[in-house]
């Protein structure tokens, strides 16, 4: 009997004998490693957009951000889908200050930010924000001129996303 790549005969059926427990752990490791590909790479330039599902939104602009706790913030784009106001977390924003290495009104499967967010509108294509809250100011969690930002949004209604775009605190 000869062997050729990872398939062989027995018995008039073609078996795979290699590569499937690598092939399974390949599947397991990306699976499991989707959660870090939101994050843009560090090499994406400043207030430019990434938008890694083409299906998802899209920010095309964000207004300038302080370092203060309360301020309005608007992330312009499309296909945010749309939410009812709230302050705290959601599954669908998050606002990450890689320079001081915190996260703010992200709430999913992996996280739970202790800064949230007051939301104060939310359509399809503009999200107002009137401030940061729960435990901004604690830890060190605030925003100080000059901190990276990375804002990501995700559809409301199905999830896509994220749309993301970089900036700096002004």
């Amino acid at each position: 009997m000869c062997c050729r790549g990872p398939f062989y005969r027995r018995g008039g059926k073609v078996l795979l004998v290699r590569y499937a427990s690598i092939l399974i752990s390949v599947l397991v490791i990306s699976g499991c490693s989707q959660g870090l590909g939101s994050i843009p790479s560090p090499s994406t330039p400043l207030g430019t957009s990434s938008q890694p599902n083409a299906s998802g939104p899209k920010i095309t602009k964000i207004s300038k951000i302080e370092a203060k706790q309360y301020q309005k913030i608007v992330i312009s784009g499309s296909g945010f889908g749309t939410m009812a106001p709230y302050n705290g977390d959601s599954a669908y924003l998050q606002i990450l200050d890689t320079t001081g290495g915190w996260s703010a009104g992200l709430d999913n499967s992996s996280q739970d930010d202790t800064v949230t967010l007051d939301v104060t509108s939310w359509s399809n294509k503009k999200i107002v924000i009137t401030g940061f809250t729960g435990g901004y100011g604690e830890s060190g969690w605030v925003l100080n001129k000059g901190d990276n930002l990375t804002v990501n949004v995700w559809n409301a209604q199905n999830g896509n996303g994220p749309g993301t775009i970089n900036t700096k605190v002004k």
